[in-house]
């Protein structure tokens, strides 16, 4: 599992030695790289790990060999016992074994302040991020580059174009000043080219995802047809309804219908009037106005079919696996060991939302340029 020596023999002596006797790890005496992918890799990284000198790659992809193989032969209890404890991870939809390997230190280059790079200006993923490792196991991640937007009613946190080859950041999304934020996104969008460069399951687009769902398209046009027609009644209801209405806070509580949020109905008008009982008593009162009632019922319909979107979205293998990548940033050796990836996909908080498990991951469906992350705070339930 583990890649430099001196780093892994403070946090994990014992496994080092362990893995030296089964000829999984290649030691050296000599100062160990600053960084280390912090990823799930394949064959490739693998071999260019061993000709820069830091990895034992023969041995190494023997086990990846060996794990695809057993994923096949064995029970999965075996499997489990045997493979996760060498830091080896499985995609089922690919059917390719990878190898997870792990380090705290990945950060911004020392200088770069991402709020002042102007927007659209386009700079390379080695001047912004430091990652001298990761570029052993892959060189060509020099022409991956890096952009950003402002864009504060985009849902959209950060995407990987394939066919660019680029990472494209949104500074005004609600998420980005959370602690360490660009770094583990930058993590997750770079496990995508990871993903193709080793032939993995690669990552998703949810606005794709989206569009295809029939159920929420529908629903979606029912909504603006109604939201268009509404204002005669919104006014009606604002200047009938007392008990806090008036037709501006209507109006906007309807017009606020049309987000694509997987709300329901109830919970959109809850956040509109930042009151429960308003929601309640608007309810309670719409079905005399045809049109405001055939919103919220078109509002509930779309939420439905946004929620399905969201489930089939979090399937994705290529968007499990990125998401893992984030998730466990700053994990050392002995936490992975105590928590394996392949164990952990099946407790994470957003899969079980979403209904996600080993059996049941997919290939991506929709032709999109933009493999667009959806971060945890959009995610209904989360």
């Amino acid at each position: 599992m583990s890649i430099t020596g001196s780093l892994f023999r403070m946090v994990a002596p014992a496994l080092v030695d362990n893995l030296e006797a089964q000829g999984l790890f290649k030691g050296t005496s000599r100062v160990s790289p600053s960084l280390v992918p912090e990823m799930f890799i394949g064959r490739e990284g693998i071999s260019n790990l061993g000709a820069a000198g830091i990895t034992d790659a023969p041995a190494l992809t023997k086990t990846l060999e060996d794990a695809q193989r057993d994923w096949f032969r064995l029970p999965a209890e075996e499997w489990d016992a045997l493979y996760p404890k060498q830091g080896i991870a499985f995609d089922p939809v690919a059917n390719k074994a990878m190898l997870e390997i792990s380090d705290k230190n990945v950060d911004l280059r020392k200088g770069v302040d991402l709020n002042k790079i102007p927007e659209n200006e386009i700079l390379t993923f080695d001047e912004v991020f430091k990652a001298d490792t990761l570029k052993k196991a892959y060189p060509d991640i020099e022409d991956v580059t890096v952009s950003f937007i402002d864009d504060p009613v985009s849902s959209r946190l950060a995407a990987y174009a394939p066919e660019q080859n680029m990472i494209l950041f949104n500074r005004q999304h609600p998420d980005w000043k959370q602690a360490d934020t660009p770094v583990k996104v930058a993590l997750h969008e770079i496990q995508h080219y990871v993903q193709g460069k080793e032939l993995f399951t690669q990552g998703e687009s949810f606005t794709g995802v989206l569009n295809q769902n029939d159920s929420y398209n529908q629903a979606a046009t029912s909504l603006t047809k109604a939201i268009t027609q509404s204002p005669a009644e919104s006014l009606r209801f604002g200047k009938t309804e007392k008990l806090g209405f008036n037709p501006d806070n209507v109006a906007d509580a309807i017009a606020a219908l049309s987000k694509p949020d997987g709300l329901s109905a109830r919970k959109s008008l809850e956040n509109s009037f930042r009151d429960k009982a308003m929601a309640d008593k608007f309810i309670t009162r719409v079905s005399n106005y045809p049109t405001l009632e055939a919103a919220l019922q078109a509002k509930d319909q779309a939420s439905q079919g946004y929620n399905k979107a969201v489930a089939d979205y979090m399937k994705v293998a290529g968007e499990v696996f990125a998401r893992q990548t984030e998730q466990r940033r700053g994990m050392d050796v002995s936490e992975r060991l105590a928590k394996p990836a392949m164990r952990s996909i099946e407790t994470d908080p957003q899969n079980m939302a979403a209904g996600v498990t080993i059996d049941n991951m997919t290939a991506p469906r929709a032709a999109d340029p933009f493999q667009m992350q959806v971060p945890q705070s959009t995610i209904p339930g989360i």
